[in-house]
């Protein structure tokens, strides 16, 4: 009996894996595909009014109380929080136009690109093992996606603050200030 048990768990087991072993990954997007149009607006975030009709009727509580653990049925505990000032348009702080680009190393006079060829790797130096010996990377191109932002109220004949990084990064990018 016990036989049959393990049996059947371990076909349970295999035939549960399979699919998960034979999914083929997603092709990765190339990163040479030319600018996308500007995505439109986000849509507000979701609430959750309780009091919407489909949700089940519950109780609110004012801030900081508890129902007791005595009591049956759906309650609305927590504190009621007005939005975070850093989330809420405030006046006198600049509104500005995020610009999406491409920077392409190809039009770059000083740094036009690098790659290393795939599977290889460096080997210490031995005179300092803290520098590494690199000798399969060559020039190549590259494009990297960008974001600017750019303030909206400045006067006019000055120059314009901005604030860049690359996507998904905070790191800076001088060439953005000319934008």
């Amino acid at each position: 009996m016990l036989r049959l048990l393990a049996l059947a768990l371990l076909i349970g087991l295999i035939a549960g894996a399979s699919p998960a072993i034979t999914q083929i990954p997603a092709p990765a997007a190339s990163t040479t595909q030319a600018v996308a149009a500007p995505r439109p607006p986000r849509p507000p975030n979701p609430t959750r009014d309780p009091s919407t009709p489909g949700y089940v009727t519950a109780t609110e509580l004012s801030d900081g109380a508890v129902p007791p653990a005595t009591d049956d049925g759906n309650f609305i505990i927590g504190p009621t929080h007005s939005p975070a000032p850093e989330t809420v348009k405030q006046p006198g702080v600049p509104q500005g136009t995020v610009i999406e680009f491409a920077m392409k190393s190809t039009e770059s006079k000083i740094y036009p690109g690098i790659a290393r060829d795939a599977n290889t790797f460096g080997t210490p130096d031995p005179d300092d093992p803290a520098k590494l010996i690199v000798t399969t990377s060559h020039p190549a191109p590259y494009t990297r996606m960008s974001l600017c932002m750019s303030p909206n109220n400045t006067s006019p004949g000055r120059p314009r603050p901005s604030s860049s990084g690359r996507m998904g990064s905070t790191m800076g990018c001088s060439s953005c200030s000319t934008i």
